[in-house]
């Protein structure tokens, strides 16, 4: 399991207790987090745009690239998520290979374009995860390695 940036499994652990190293059901608690109330729920395209996908990516996938759900976990190319609140605590999940956002590429790149066009406001310091709990950091985080690599 991936843990980086300014953040560490400990501490984010005691923010949301489906992060801590050992956790049995640690995917239906992420999946339970997030599908509660999210606040967006996103496709990405590979060239960065950003589709609304209002309450479930199932129900609502880009016109055209429904063969993306049968390309578990790659989706053709798109990156899909969900942001969710509880008070000031804001995570965004987002479901990709393990490595897929662990370092500067084109779907970090991807990441961070889409998201810069989301309607609902992201805190810098709003923690990134993959559904399987990979542990990106904090959005601001994810900025700073992209842009480290331009």
């Amino acid at each position: 399991m991936i843990t980086q940036g300014s953040v560490s499994r400990e501490e984010e652990a005691q923010r949301f207790p489906f992060l801590a190293e050992r956790y049995p059901g640690r995917r239906k608690a992420i999946r339970e987090f997030t599908h509660r109330a999210p606040d967006f729920v996103f496709w990405i395209y590979p060239d960065g745009r950003l589709f609304d996908a209002r309450d479930g990516h199932l129900r609502n996938v880009p016109k055209g690239c429904e063969h993306i759900l049968r390309d578990e976990p790659d989706y053709g190319g798109f990156l899909r998520g969900r942001v969710a609140s509880c008070g000031d605590e804001q995570l965004l999940v987002v479901h990709c290979r393990p490595e897929a956002l662990a370092g500067p590429g084109e779907k970090l790149t991807q990441l961070i374009r889409g998201l810069a066009r989301l309607p609902t406001p992201l805190r810098q310091d709003a923690l990134v995860v993959s559904d399987n709990g990979d542990l990106y950091g904090s959005l601001a985080d994810l900025q700073t390695l992209g842009s480290d690599a331009e």
